[in-house]
């Protein structure tokens, strides 16, 4: 099988760059309290994490991780940011800094971060490559021999507090464990063109941040299956293969823009080959860097936005994973193929695990939500996230009109029910209100 590995980008911004070559010290704080730099960190991590081809709730795991890292060093040098050690289960050991260092609480976070990101990705020198351009900005700054060495060491010991609660969380447990197919009418089977097997069957088992169960938000069961003609599941398929066969060239521009698949496989005669592309926890990491800029957050802003979106989307998997393995539901493909029309394909690959309900809907809801919370639901914004992989901007009035055209694109796509990516939605919003209220600072 041939891979294509596509773009990949983790160059400092020009701004920094032209720093770096002036022969004259710049203050650090004109450097390390840009806020973009934190952005640019993130950034760098997303496509760490393309380039290893994590599955999406794995990439969760490694994006909230990290962002509580770089988060928690920040809430230690600025009081207004409300500490998540003793609201969050067992994140109760970050350190604060040792008495009398000279700390730059900004430097130490970007280091905590990577800390963190690199020690939960495979190729740890794309992210190391990275930060030893972040390291040169400090070492021809005005900052003193001291401050650098103390900020790395306390930077670095957040993150190896954060590293070792990241590991009660019972994901090397989860390791290996398969999913058994039922082979019952209407559950779910592996699906062309790869058949992979279930991805990640226990990973509603993994302990959650803001969340007191996977269940909290129960939703009610999938329609009653049944095969036929006519009945309410069986017109809830027709209508994916009839709106399938009728996409014009905006429906399958939403798709494709939100596709976020980090693994498609395609399959040319005897050639088989695959792409990378931005997990969906990804996509938002991007969106909210967007935000962020586009409402000037300063840089403990900037970090806070981003753990409490990587928290939700990390809870919202959770969440829904719980609710794909529990009913395991038909893939609308498999349905259609079987009791409808056998040459039918959707326009998107259909993602390796059960149908119901749509976890891009919830985790976009959850981040949009969160999102909308700090900066404003109708805060209007142009998502260019996706010029990599050739996809023109698309523009957004508000917070909700971007997680409701997510939700519609898998939708479009062919991949899901109408009902559950509503459903999805309905439960990501509750998610994030949940993050915002029990986690972070009132509303801006």
């Amino acid at each position: 099988m041939r891979f294509l590995p596509g773009k990949f980008k983790y160059a400092l911004p020009p701004i920094f760059l032209f720093l770096v070559s002036c022969q004259k010290k710049k203050d650090f704080r004109e450097v390390f309290h840009n806020p973009l730099l934190y952005e640019r960190t993130v950034h760098a991590l997303n496509y760490a994490v393309i380039y290893d081809i994590f599955s999406p709730p794995v990439a969760s795991r490694i994006f909230a991780y990290s962002c509580i890292a770089g988060y928690e060093t920040l809430t230690r040098g600025n009081p207004d940011l409300p500490r998540l050690d003793g609201k969050v289960p067992g994140l109760t050991q970050i350190p604060d800094p040792p008495s009398g260092a000279s700390v730059d609480f900004q430097f130490a976070s970007l280091i905590a971060l990577s800390t963190v990101g690199q020690a939960l990705i495979f190729t740890e020198d794309k992210m190391n490559h990275y930060m030893d351009s972040v390291r040169t900005l400090a070492r021809q700054s005005t900052m003193s021999p001291a401050m650098y060495q103390a900020s790395i060491d306390y930077g670095k010991a957040v993150g190896d507090s954060v590293l070792s609660w990241s590991k009660k969380d019972i994901y090397a447990q989860t390791r290996g464990i398969q999913h058994t197919i039922s082979h019952e009418d209407g559950h779910w089977v592996p699906t062309p063109p790869g058949y992979f097997a279930a991805v990640e069957p226990a990973w509603e088992s993994i302990r959650t941040i803001a969340l007191d169960s996977p269940n909290q938000f129960p939703v009610p069961g999938p329609m009653a299956f049944s095969k036929k003609p006519g009945s309410p599941f069986y017109n809830m398929a027709k209508q994916v293969m009839d709106t399938g066969i009728a996409l014009d060239k905006e429906r399958k521009w939403i798709a494709n823009f939100w596709d976020c698949n980090s693994f498609a496989l395609h399959v040319e005669g005897h050639l088989m080959f695959a792409t990378k592309a931005m997990t969906p926890c990804g996509h938002w990491m991007e969106v909210t860097g967007t935000i962020c800029q586009l409402k000037h957050a300063d840089f403990g802003h900037t970090a806070e936005t981003y753990a409490g979106t990587s928290i939700g989307m990390f809870d919202g998997f959770i969440a829904c994973w719980w609710a794909k393995y529990h009913w395991d539901l038909i893939r609308p493909e498999t349905y259609i193929n079987e009791y409808i029309n056998p040459e039918w394909k959707p326009y998107l690959q259909t993602p390796p695990f059960p149908e119901y309900y749509s976890a891009h809907s919830t985790i976009s809801a959850a981040a949009s939500t969160i999102l909308g919370r700090l900066y404003g639901n109708n805060t209007a914004f142009r998502d260019s996230s996706e010029r990599d992989w050739g996809w023109p901007d698309r523009h957004f009035n508000s917070m909700d009109d971007a997680a409701y055209e997510v939700s519609m694109s898998r939708f479009y796509g062919g991949i899901h029910y109408l009902n559950s990516v509503m459903v999805g939605m309905d439960v990501g919003k509750k998610l994030g209100n949940l993050v915002k209220d029990k986690l972070f600072t009132p509303s801006r």
